[in-house]
């Protein structure tokens, strides 16, 4: 394993199961996470993006499950296996926030309204032993408040959230992230602190800016991986190519020629055999509706799912 691998996933498959259906929501996901680096994973909503990020935060709901695969967290030489752990145990806690943390898509129902912001920072801090006291914690909490470029730290460590902006509510959490130095982060604090980033986002133009690879995701599945310049340059899967095609893309200009992606994505309990892209595709054929596609590197660095993979036909099928 490369020395800067901080978590690795391996043939990971999760269902959700709910009045005797089971959907299989990730299907056989693979990918590195490495140190100083920023790892994209986009697609449309339901693709798993989100499930795949609880997974290796010990955050699936009840009614769900691990199936089969690994996820190891490298840690000071130790191989944790994620999968293997309580979700709700003491070492999956103590990995939250001090090995692993989380940034939430909407910080403005992520803190707890009750609570002063800098009593929430406190509670991470001496959770995990980062300060003695709640004077030092205090203190801590608000140096990293001005770290995160929030005027009158001193002020704002004693207000709650409400009386925060949502840019300063964002802030905050990321002060609350980085409280115990984690080793992933969903930020953009990768040079400072040499943290791997699982991003998780619909905008292309934030993924073309940040991104140092790219996952594709598509119904349960990465059909297209690699080092973000060639994903973006030439996209080998007809779905990550409808995908760019459809989003605009920050530095191409206002008169981006875009085009929506045809169909809907399928019923997960009803799930299309072969590529679950096959229905929505230009290039589909016979063979794309029997199986699924194996992993393909099409060119050093960059993966695809794909009997048409367009890398290798020009773009043409």
């Amino acid at each position: 394993m490369d020395n800067n691998t901080i978590i690795s996933v391996r043939d990971l498959h999760v269902n959700f199961y709910n009045n005797d259906r089971c959907n299989r929501v990730i299907r056989g996901v693979n990918f590195d996470l490495k140190k100083g680096k920023i790892l994209c994973v986009v697609g449309e909503s339901g693709c798993g993006k989100s499930v795949t990020a609880n997974a290796i935060m010990g955050l699936l709901p009840d009614l769900s499950r691990i199936e089969q695969g690994e996820i190891h967290f490298y840690d000071n030489d130790q191989d944790i296996r994620i999968d293997q752990l309580p979700r709700k145990g003491r070492e999956m806690r103590k990995i939250r926030g001090e090995g692993i943390a989380m940034i939430f898509q909407d910080p403005m129902t992520s803190l707890n309204p009750v609570f002063t912001v800098g009593y929430q920072i406190n509670e991470a801090l001496l959770c995990h032993h980062q300060a003695k006291n709640k004077k030092e914690a205090t203190g801590k909490s608000i140096e990293l408040l001005k770290q995160m470029g929030i005027p009158l730290p001193e002020k704002r460590v004693g207000e709650y959230p409400h009386q925060f902006s949502g840019g300063m509510s964002q802030r905050a959490m990321i002060a609350m992230a980085m409280s115990c130095h984690p080793k992933v982060l969903m930020l953009e604090l990768k040079n400072q602190e040499g943290t791997a980033i699982l991003l998780i986002t619909h905008d292309m133009g934030v993924v073309a800016e940040l991104a140092d690879e790219i996952a594709v995701m598509y119904m349960g599945n990465i059909i297209e991986s690699g080092e973000a310049r060639a994903v973006m340059k030439n996209p080998s899967h007809p779905y990550t190519k409808a995908l760019l095609d459809s989003i605009p893309v920050l530095g191409r200009g206002k008169d981006q020629d875009l085009q929506p992606i045809r169909g809907s994505t399928p019923d997960p309990y009803n799930r299309p055999k072969g590529c679950q892209f096959a229905p929505r595709c230009d290039y589909c054929t016979e063979c794309c509706t029997q199986q699924m596609p194996e992993e393909q590197i099409v060119e050093p660095g960059h993966m695809c799912r794909c009997f048409h993979n367009l890398f290798k036909q020009g773009g043409d099928a």
